[in-house]
């Protein structure tokens, strides 16, 4: 459940029971699923293609799964696994072997069958990405048993090596990219999902439509999902209104206070803002620097004025609300303006200014207003530089930056997933420490008990709060608009759905 902070309690208590149950209301207000139509989706960010490697956002993931379908899928409410092209997993007595059947009616939208050496093929391209192939380099070989029954021996003992498997960046795709090389796949991909492409451009329109050789009985229900990227939530809410629009994923909750209570979906507090600090700066190289920075903000304004009520004060580094997910030992960063001083008196360089870069939407604008004003309290200047959000996303992720925002959060159920994400984009994460990060994560892989694991997790949190190599500034609701003629989105806590259980009444 979210909490809503701001406005008339009975508002919340009325859109927090609309977020709790989203999906049966649907099905009661428009009875049974109607086929056809299309479904016209805004995106909150660029799409970067699908190359599986290259995924780093949510709605790349989402568009991508839609035509490379993972081989496990999650439950609506984010909370377990359910079976996708796999029909169940299972594990030998030390963990060490995973062994996969494969739903024998799973085809590719060219009409051929999924098959084990299919999945072969798939983890290799998985292994080899300089994102995630760390992750999936815990498989050190396969074993094709038959058509549909593949072994995946890993490396060491891993019990959340399954929750990797429904990464959208996970795609199983033909063997040898079906005769075709890996840039012209990429280009258009064949997949074994709901949807085929049609077109696609990063800031433009993505166009999927439905796949004749779905696995998955009378789905998907729409005949076409047209994607488009926008920010302005003036705009969001106008084409919304209008029924230009049947869904905006991950929308600000300024977007949200704009729209009536029912079209708007919001998920348990999970979703983790963060203030980035570029660690090879030299401004930014002693963990004292951003301790201190970490002191000096005032987390309570963020939470009751750039993100409306949506969320909460933070409580650890990581996304809360995931399995397994535990906090620090000691409380997580609080404003405390003497201790800032205290910290920057002590540090070897305290810088005199700092620059800012973040995305310009009202919600992040806000933020880095609040935080240029708690460090001018402790004599930092702040040179706040906004851009739109591909230009502050290159920035970032190209480590063009000194202090930044960002958000993250799991894509499955576990904990260990947005750990793992840390580990894989170390260039936006800089400083965070990597290597022992992934020795955690191994250790926690292995681990066989909730309690062992949570004492890894908490580890993790510890190391995160005494270097500081980022600092998380709220946890918040997922927000999803949702028209009055779509039906059948049911969000995950990170703000995820599925494209072929929707339908709409238009």
């Amino acid at each position: 459940m979210f909490r809503r902070l701001a406005g008339p309690l009975a508002a919340a208590a009325l859109l927090a029971l609309s977020a709790c149950s989203p999906a049966a209301t649907d099905a009661d207000a428009s009875g049974d699923p109607v086929a056809g139509g299309t479904l016209d989706v805004v995106r909150a960010n660029p799409f970067e293609g699908f190359e599986l490697d290259k995924q780093t956002l949510n709605s790349s993931y989402q568009i991508s799964q839609a035509v490379i379908e993972p081989l496990i899928r999650t439950s609506g409410d984010g909370t377990e696994l359910v079976p996708g092209l796999a029909t169940e997993w299972t594990f030998n007595d030390d963990s060490t072997v995973l062994t996969l059947t494969l739903n024998p009616d799973a085809t590719f939208s060219d009409g051929s069958p999924v098959t084990a050496a299919d999945v072969a093929f798939s983890v290799d391209v998985w292994k080899q990405g300089a994102n995630y192939g760390a992750t999936y380099s815990a498989v050190e070989a396969t074993k094709v048993v038959d058509d549909h029954t593949i072994e995946l021996h890993l490396v060491a003992p891993d019990t959340t090596f399954p929750v990797y498997l429904s990464w959208a960046v996970a795609g199983v795709v033909p063997k040898d990219f079906g005769g075709r090389t890996a840039q012209a796949f990429w280009k258009q991909p064949v997949g074994a999902g709901p949807y085929t492409v049609s077109t696609w451009s990063t800031n433009g329109e993505v166009v999927l439509e439905r796949s004749d050789h779905y696995y998955r009985e009378d789905r998907p229900y729409v005949d076409e999902i047209v994607s488009t990227f926008a920010s302005d939530p003036n705009s969001i809410v106008l084409r919304l209104q209008s029924g230009e629009i049947d869904t905006a994923d991950e929308i600000l909750p300024v977007t949200a206070d704009s729209l009536p209570e029912q079209n708007v979906q919001a998920e348990s507090e999970h979703l983790t803002p963060l203030l980035l600090m570029n660690t090879q700066d030299p401004a930014l190289s002693d963990p004292a620097v951003r301790r201190a920075i970490g002191y000096a903000i005032d987390y309570d304004a963020i939470v009751s004025t750039a993100l409306r009520g949506y969320g909460v004060v933070p409580t650890g580094a990581l996304p809360t609300n995931s399995p397994n997910w535990a906090p620090p030992s000691e409380p997580y960063f609080s404003q405390d303006a003497a201790q800032a001083q205290e910290l920057l008196d002590g540090a070897s360089s305290a810088p005199a200014k700092l620059t800012f870069t973040y995305p310009n939407d009202p919600s992040s604008t806000l933020m880095a207003q609040i935080i240029q004003e708690n460090l001018a309290a402790v004599g930092i200047t702040v040179d706040l530089r906004s851009a739109d959000a591909s230009t502050n996303f290159a920035s970032i992720s190209g480590g063009d930056y000194q202090l930044g925002i960002f958000a993250y959060n799991a894509i499955s159920p576990d904990v260990a997933d947005p750990a793992w994400y840390v580990a894989a984009t170390s260039s936006m994460f800089t400083g965070a420490p990597v290597d022992d990060l992934i020795g955690d994560l191994t250790e926690y892989a292995a681990a066989a008990t909730e309690d062992d694991k949570k004492s890894i997790v908490t580890r993790m949190q510890d190391r995160w709060s005494e270097q500081a190599p980022f600092l998380a500034l709220a946890h918040i609701s997922a927000l999803e608009a949702v028209g009055d003629d779509a039906h059948g989105v049911d969000i995950t806590p990170w703000g995820t759905y599925y494209f072929d259980d929707v339908w709409t009444t238009e």
